[in-house]
């Protein structure tokens, strides 16, 4: 089976019978052994998978689309975070194949870029995504397709407030986006910057507990 995307993986500890998921996509300039570190704090029934982004930046450092500065606006590709919002939610999809993994309990976890990327994924493809985390992005209205279906997707959302690569505020604005759509979530800011601090950790970890 050919996979889209290169990733890395655990595979669940449960032979046996199909088991949850949970997806990490990295931010810009990372890779895939990023959010990979968090692999151990994750039930040993779950299988966890990685993906790497297409877009080389620099060795090692990737990224799902491409951003841009002019006079010190920041744009981005539209087309190319699309296209890696389609493509990672029919890898999902192969992967719940590969691995045996249940297609009901998929969770997805996503930093900055991949948080972005999470927001589209889950309300373009209602139904696919069960748990979403969104860490330190925003919500991006021009690269989610909404269906006018309900979203019964559970969503955490966190935020440093001293955040300089996506400002704070900037970013609880976006927000307006799943308001305005009747989309329910869990905010949470924590004082730290463009990460994910021990608190952050302990956040979302527990959040999940009663959502797995």
């Amino acid at each position: 089976m050919s996979n889209k995307f290169i990733h890395v993986h655990r595979s669940s500890n449960e032979k046996s019978k199909k088991h949850p998921l949970i997806v990490l996509l990295h931010g810009y300039g990372s890779n895939e052994n990023d959010l990979f570190s968090f692999q151990s704090f994750f039930p040993e029934n779950h299988t966890i998978v990685s993906f790497r982004a297409p877009l080389t930046v620099f060795e090692g450092m990737y990224a799902w689309y491409e951003i841009y500065f002019e006079n010190n606006v920041k744009s981005f590709n539209e087309n190319t975070a699309k296209n890696s919002s389609n493509e990672i939610a029919d890898e999902i999809k192969v992967i719940c194949k590969q691995y045996n993994c249940d297609i009901n309990n998929i969770t997805l976890i996503g930093f900055s870029q991949g948080a972005i990327l999470g927001y589209s994924i889950a309300i373009s493809n209602p139904g696919l995504i069960k748990n979403l985390v969104a860490l330190s992005g925003y919500v991006e209205e021009k690269i989610i397709d909404f269906k006018n279906k309900k979203i019964d997707t559970s969503i955490y959302i966190s935020h440093g407030e001293s955040d300089e690569v996506i400002p704070y505020l900037e970013s609880k604005q976006t927000l307006d986006v799943l308001d305005k759509n009747e989309i329910k979530y869990n905010y949470n800011s924590f004082n730290q910057g463009h990460g994910v601090n021990q608190e952050n950790l302990k956040s979302f970890l527990d959040w999940l507990k009663d959502k797995y």
